[in-house]
């Protein structure tokens, strides 16, 4: 699975899950975990004005992103580790850069 795909994976979990809540940008980075092995950082931001994010709906887009990409994927990026952030919270920064 490519960067492209898990990012479209992401796109679709959130929208089942926050479909009122409006997507700013998907930030897919490649590295590696504490122990060396592959991950992606996965980073959704959103804009938090447009509606509510929940706790129980960010675990069901982070059961849904593990389950495509990692526990299905062939040829993985490595385990992902999935952020919500509210664009609020990164203030003026580009949403590029988070």
């Amino acid at each position: 699975m490519n960067e492209q795909q898990v990012r479209e994976v992401a796109e679709a979990a959130f929208k089942r899950h926050f479909g009122d809540v409006g997507i700013v940008r998907i930030n897919i980075r490649q590295r590696l975990d504490f122990e060396d092995d592959p991950a992606v950082d996965v980073n959704i931001i959103y804009d938090d004005e447009s509606g509510q994010v929940t706790g129980r709906g960010f675990l069901g887009v982070l059961s849904e992103v593990v389950d495509k990409t990692w526990r299905e994927g062939k040829d993985d990026l490595g385990y992902p580790y999935l952020r919500l952030i509210a664009k609020s919270d990164i203030g003026q920064r580009d949403p590029a850069t988070v």
